[in-house]
């Protein structure tokens, strides 16, 4: 059977084959209207007519009268919800809202837009005026909450107030919808109510559902953003709120507003909103199932006499373990007949029972299986089941188990819900809901003791952490983490029922050093014959781990587990691909033998060939079987004997025999966003097509020492391919860093692709230059071409895309590594071949820059200056500042600032480098808009608004610091 589904568009995998249902409105990275799981399930109907086409069809005076005066009481809501929080992910987003109260400035509308956790937004009204809202109050459970703004702040527009008229929503009534349907300011769409007594939408697993209330249904097509309209009847009465539907049936679902109307008096009023519960879910049956259930016949005799106008009767639908209703002995299928001998047959007559008998006890009559029942429960207070904090840590978002989720799974309403895993737990599926059991073998009950445990923990030691998902209740993982403190700064919120904000408390840790001795440890040995002296480089193969705690330079936040090759045991030192580790900003680990796991550091990262070198600390090592592999500084020829040395997919070492069959210029494509690639680079292919099943190996010769390191090439953030890295690429680095010398390279700025003799004959090479390349390297007929020139450097207005380049300091450049020669001359002499003409020129070379050195954040923005691979794939840096990230729910992302946009001016203030923008922003006060000149990638400018939220996005920097443990220091530190 068909399932309703959130009224956002989400689909949840189980329900991928039914329709997506319509809620709030999210907008796309530049502003468009989107799906809230980037568009694969929006529904686009037709386009909704404007409001005075609505009128022309509709053509009735009084329905006319009635929408336009409804008009200055219906608001547009842009809001973010910036922080994960129970079942919604940061988002930006569009919704709907109306006025119910002028004098004090409160907004109805629905509580998947208020939210339960952090939200920021504002109200446009109908003349375009712009006022601030916050979250005034948000029920429990139903779906419906109250916004309030400064009705001082509208100078313009003469308020209405919409009056709520739960008492006349009927069956048959017309209706008029109004509201923000499809991203549109203002649209109107008729409907008329066909029911007023269905059972709550049931939206799927891992989303709002309502519960323990009436839904009325309607025949009417809406889109996201329509979520909070009013749904007015023909005097202008809000008789229902809009909440969500389905697109294609267009079928839509309204919250009555019975609950709704209670609680806003109680606000005018300045009392609290009290609800009660006894952690049970009723659904209502009619007569014909509740017979099946064991209705008496004298009993639906008696409802039907009483309540002449019922079809049917509540039944318990779902009973929370260790709740009220499941200590006074309710259970699933029970019809409830009456609580303190009064008959209740409808919800609104139960919730004003409950939210009057807080903290009281209430006799609670049934009927189980034909027999009458009577039980005694407990009122609890709904508020304290819905978590009013939450902790954030590594980007992962953590609070205690909500009221909301456990009905979803059938939990008691206990324990730490993960609702963000960032990087503490980065490769569960955040989607499958994840409860904390137990860390360091300790239990975490709720969030302090969870901050308790976390804040003891030292730093990169590794230590287990046992979930379950609350999709998966039966089964239980056991994942072992190493916390990084540097990375994992424990930030609490808590929501102030004053201001509506979550106010941020930054959580220190305890000084708690490790305490560990020298582990012994056992690396696997291959006892295969047939891999001869090759054999003991499986005694020098260890397991990388790196998490990349940003999202910089094109690449996203990921956690990748690889392997490295020791090549300097006494030093530590340890060579890992780019692809393990791509970024200088990133958090290690080394793992022998699947038996110890210790804390590495990055030494080095070569900017255009495919490795890094990674040190741990020796000490950490006691008795052992280590074996430093050697790497060779032989030029392997084609035909050479081969042997990898390999884990299998059970991690099982093994040998392939083999041999070389080709040595080739590795050639990756560019990806938008720009992010770094291996270039300029040979590698080592071999004859058996087995090694490419293999993400790792080490290949040895006949003596056993290394001829390549086989290892995968990064493509894409998530594609990659494998080849064998010859060991002289980094030889010389390892050299210097034995030395106790950092390494320091020079480099031209440029990528060269290899480029046919008949390419080159074409492009104007004389037969006696032909004929000198073909002598001296006859087994390859080929030159070399410029593909692209990095910007600032020295090359850049010197050379040229497309030149070929013939010699480089007086040498023939027939191979590509002739010009490694760059890294350490100060300048070259080039000659290359420019339309048709031979041309000498001195080229400077310039230091590598070692990376990024700074990073600032502004608005929910990652700001970083041009990395060598945009430098590299762009013809223009129009500014020394680049947006290389956009948080999702930031400011950044709601006023449509993209990563991989160049930032020029800051308020009027040009910003050519990241100090002036530095200063620029530092000018900008909270809640204010900040002018932000753009140029995008294809060099198109633009002009951005940008609302500053300091609250919950602060101003920070990250900076390059090697004296810390991790490399760098934050400004919030």
């Amino acid at each position: 059977m068909a399932r309703d589904r959130p009224a956002n568009g989400t689909a949840s995998p189980s329900d991928m084959e039914t329709l997506p249902s319509l809620k709030r409105q999210r907008t796309g990275p530049h502003g468009q209207a989107s799906s809230s799981n980037g568009g694969a399930d929006m529904q686009i109907d037709e386009p909704v007519p404007l409001i005075n086409e609505v009128i022309a069809i509709q053509d009735v005076p009084k329905w006319q009268e009635t929408t336009e005066a409804s008009f200055g009481g219906i608001v547009a809501i842009r809001f973010t919800q910036p922080i994960a929080f129970d079942t919604d992910p940061p988002v930006c987003s569009l919704a709907t809202g109306f006025i119910v109260d002028a004098k004090r400035g409160i907004i109805l509308t629905n509580r998947h837009v208020v939210g339960t956790g952090p939200f920021v937004g504002e109200a446009v009204m109908h003349d375009h005026e712009v006022v601030e809202v916050r979250a005034l109050y948000r029920d429990p459970i139903h779906d419906f909450g109250f916004l309030k703004f400064d009705p001082r702040q509208i100078k313009y527009m003469k308020l209405v107030e919409i009056p709520l008229a739960p008492e006349h929503a009927r069956v048959g009534i017309d209706v008029r919808i109004i509201g923000n349907d499809a991203g549109e300011k203002l649209s109107i769409l008729a409907g008329s109510i066909s029911r007023i007594d269905r059972n709550v939408p049931e939206y799927g697993h891992m989303t709002y559902n309502d519960l323990n209330t009436f839904y009325l249904q309607s025949a009417a097509a809406l889109s996201g953003g329509s979520s909070g309209s009013p749904v007015i009847d023909i005097e202008g009465r809000a008789v229902a709120l809009q909440a969500g539907g389905r697109s294609r049936e267009a079928t839509n679902y309204f919250f009555p507003l019975d609950r709704a109307k209670r609680a806003l008096k109680l606000i005018q009023e300045g009392r609290p909103v009290l609800r009660g519960s006894v952690q049970t879910q009723f659904t209502y049956m009619p007569f014909d199932v509740a017979q099946k259930l064991g209705l008496p016949e004298e009993a639906e005799a008696m409802v039907r006499k009483m309540r002449p106008h019922d079809i049917g009767m509540l039944v318990v639908a779902t009973v929370l373990p260790d709740g009220p209703g499941a200590s006074a002995g309710l259970e699933e299928g029970d019809i409830l007949l009456q609580i303190n001998s009064e008959l209740v047959t409808h919800f609104v007559m139960l919730e004003d029972i409950l939210d009057t008998h807080i903290d009281k006890t209430i006799d609670i009559t049934v009927v189980r299986g034909g027999k009458t029942i009577e039980v005694r429960a407990p009122v609890q207070d709904m508020h304290k089941l819905t978590p009013s904090r939450l902790v954030t840590f590594g980007g992962c978002v953590v609070h205690n188990l909500s009221y909301q989720l456990a009905y979803g799974s059938t939990l008691p309403p206990r324990g730490v819900f993960m609702t963000a895993t960032g990087n503490f737990l980065p490769n569960l599926d955040e989607s499958m809901g994840y409860v904390i059991e137990r860390i360091a073998d300790q239990p975490v009950n709720d969030i302090d003791e969870f901050v308790a445990v976390l804040r003891s923990l030292p730093d990169h030691e590794p230590v287990s952490v046992v979930t379950y998902s609350v999709s998966d209740i039966h089964t239980k993982e056991n994942t072992t983490v190493a916390i990084a403190h540097q990375w994992y700064p424990i930030s609490m919120y808590t929501h102030n029922n004053q201001t509506g904000l979550w106010d941020r408390t930054k959580i220190k840790r305890h000084s708690r050093v490790a305490n560990y001795s020298p582990a012994n440890i056992r690396l696997p040995v291959l006892s295969d014959p047939r891999a001869g002296k090759a054999a003991d480089l499986t005694r020098a193969m260890v397991g990388v781990s790196c998490s990349l705690p940003l999202s910089i330079e094109g690449i996203n936040k990921i956690g990748i587990v690889d392997y490295g090759v020791i090549v300097d045991a006494a030093r530590g030192l340890v060579v890992a691909s780019r692809r393990t580790i791509p970024l200088s900003v990133c958090n290690l680990a080394l793992i022998f033998g699947d038996s110890l796991c210790i804390p590495a550091k990055l030494r080095f990262l070569h900017p255009t060939h495919n490795f890094a070198i990674i040190q741990y600390d020796p000490q950490r090592i006691g008795t052992n079987n280590i074996k430093q592999a050697t790497l060779s500084s032989t030029q392997p020829r084609q035909g050479d004997a081969a042997h990898m040395i390999t884990y299998n997919r059970t991690s099982n070492t093994m040998c392939v025999n083999t041999v070389v069959s080709n040595m080739w210029e590795i050639l990756v494509p560019i990806q938008y966003p720009p992010h770094w690639r291996c270039i300029n680079t040979e590698t080592i292919q071999y004859e058996t097509k087995l090694p490419s099943d293999f993400r790792f190996g080490l290949v040895g010769n006949d003596e056993g020492h290394v001829q390549a390191i086989w290892m995968p090439f990064m493509r894409s953030h998530k594609s990659d391919t494998v080849a064998g890295l010859p060991p002289r690429y980094i030889l010389p680095v390892l050299e210097a860093l034995q030395r106790d010398e950092e390494p320091r390279l020079r480099s031209l700025g440029i990528e060269v692709r290899p480029n046919s003799l008949a390419s080159a004959r074409a492009g104007g090479l004389s037969d006696s230059r032909l004929d000198e390349v073909q002598q001296a390297n006859p087994d390859r007929n080929m030159l070399f071409t410029v593909a692209r020139i990095e910007l600032m450097s020295k090359a850049h207005g010197v050379l040229q895309e497309l030149d070929v380049i013939i010699s480089i300091n007086g040498r023939l450049m027939l191979h590509i590594d002739d010009l490694e020669v760059q890294n350490t001359c100060n300048a070259l002499e080039l000659v290359v071949l420019r339309n048709g003409k031979e041309l000498t020129l001195q080229v400077e070379t310039t230091e590598y820059d070692r990376g990024v050195d700074k990073l600032v954040f502004w608005c929910g923005a990652t700001f970083q200056a041009p990395y060598m691979a945009l430098r590299l794939q762009s013809s223009k840096a129009p500014s020394g500042v680049h947006c290389t990230f956009v948080a999702a729910g930031s400011p950044a992302e709601q006023y449509e600032l993209a990563s991989s946009y160049w930032v020029t001016q800051v308020n009027g203030v040009k910003t050519p480098d990241l100090e002036s923008f530095e200063r620029a922003i530092s000018e900008c006060p909270d809640s204010t808009y900040a002018r932000v000149k753009v140029i995008s990638y294809d060099l198109e400018p633009q002009v951005l608004t940008i609302k500053t939220c300091y609250h919950y996005w602060p101003t920070s920097t990250l900076t390059k610091d090697p004296s810390s443990d991790s490399g760098w220091r934050s400004s919030e530190d």
